[in-house]
């Protein structure tokens, strides 16, 4: 594809090395505080297999991640088979490439990608541009002079969605199904790409199907293709001593793997747990009234952290305050005094259950 940006993790050095190095330590303390909670959750008696199956898909996904991390930040050459890209990039390279064909045929390409979906991250990218490129040119093929080819990506949850409209005479209903499977009805088609486009979204744990066009003509393809952003659900907790019962906990913590841990471990053992992941959500918790503890890493108030340790303290000065910071750098001189407790990453959650406990008695 023209115009493709470099993928980061092609093994390549970055200029400031040291740099790197720092932040692949930082992202693999991260990982192995994720694994080793997640691990201690599914060895917990009466976790049932498939709160078990979760908790290990979420242990290979960030020990896979951690690994190479750690080989990247060495230096060493790691391969990326499965390109991952945003997918407003995707697409939009696909309409810019396709403009041309568009042009020739009198037909107007439309792409409509908001914001927040352009972000979304699939993989392999080349598969989701090869399926779309099919479609789109499928859909200029057919549509009438002047007429506008329309392609829009929504985001859900777990997925992408990527619909292709056009305006042409559509797909009769006796052919809906044969399409996939190797009828064409375009003169000089081979019948072969909307079947191989089909197979490459399944593979990947997507679809690609012919939705019905009601009130007027032509054809609405929609591709639909999971995220590799997407946050994993949480592994279902067994039920435990609710140790915590009624306690707020605010959680100030930037890293989305660590806080799902977090939250799930403090809420299963009866806390209330208010999540900022940054200063900005930091000052809107704490607008919500005193909490009787705190878990907070420096990142999200290293711009400040003397200003957020001061607010946090005049918000709630009676709370236990527990540094969850992996950093080795000097700490600011407003944790150096108080009811502060120290657990370095990469944790355990019984380390965080213990700080917090201790911190009551």
């Amino acid at each position: 594809m023209s115009g493709a940006r470099k993928d980061p993790r092609d093994g390549s050095k970055h200029v400031d090395s040291h740099r790197d190095v720092t932040g692949a330590l930082h992202d693999v303390s991260n990982a192995l505080t994720v694994m080793l909670g997640w691990l201690g959750e599914a060895r917990l008696a009466g976790a049932s297999r498939e709160a078990i199956d979760d908790a290990l898909r979420i242990v290979e996904q960030r020990a896979k991640a951690a690994r190479d991390l750690a080989r990247r930040a060495i230096g060493a050459s790691v391969p990326v088979p499965d390109e991952e890209r945003a997918v407003g990039e995707t697409v939009s390279e696909v309409v810019a490439s396709l403009a041309v064909e568009a042009q020739r045929a009198k037909v107007k390409l439309v792409g409509s990608i908001p914001a927040e979906a352009a972000r979304m991250r699939l993989s392999p990218a080349t598969d989701v541009s090869q399926v779309v490129t099919n479609l789109v040119m499928n859909a200029i093929a057919y549509s009438p002079h002047g007429a506008d080819v329309v392609v829009s990506v929504i985001a859900g949850e777990t997925q992408a969605t990527i619909d292709v409209i056009d305006l042409g005479p559509g797909v009769c209903d006796d052919r809906r199904d044969s399409i996939f499977e190797g009828y064409t009805g375009r003169q000089g088609g081979a019948g072969v790409g909307l079947r191989h486009a089909r197979a490459l979204a399944r593979a990947a744990g997507g679809e690609l199907e012919l939705l019905t066009v009601r009130g007027g003509s032509g054809a609405h393809f929609r591709v639909t293709w999971p995220r590799v952003d997407a946050m994993p659900p949480a592994p279902r907790s067994v039920p435990r001593l609710k140790i915590f019962e009624g306690t707020r906990i605010l959680v100030v913590e930037d890293d989305a793997h660590v806080t799902q841990l977090l939250e799930a471990a403090l809420v299963a053992r009866g806390a209330v747990v208010t999540l900022a992941r940054t200063h900005a959500e930091l000052d809107a918790a704490l607008k919500d009234g005193p909490h009787d503890a705190v878990l907070i890493d420096l990142s999200p108030i290293a711009a400040d952290p003397d200003a957020a340790i001061a607010s946090l303290r005049a918000c709630s000065p009676n709370a236990t305050l527990v540094v969850i910071s992996g950093s080795a750098l000097e700490l600011p001189a407003s944790l150096k005094a108080g009811n502060v407790r120290f657990v370095r990453k990469p944790f355990e959650v019984g380390e965080i259950v213990a700080a917090l406990a201790a911190g009551r008695a």
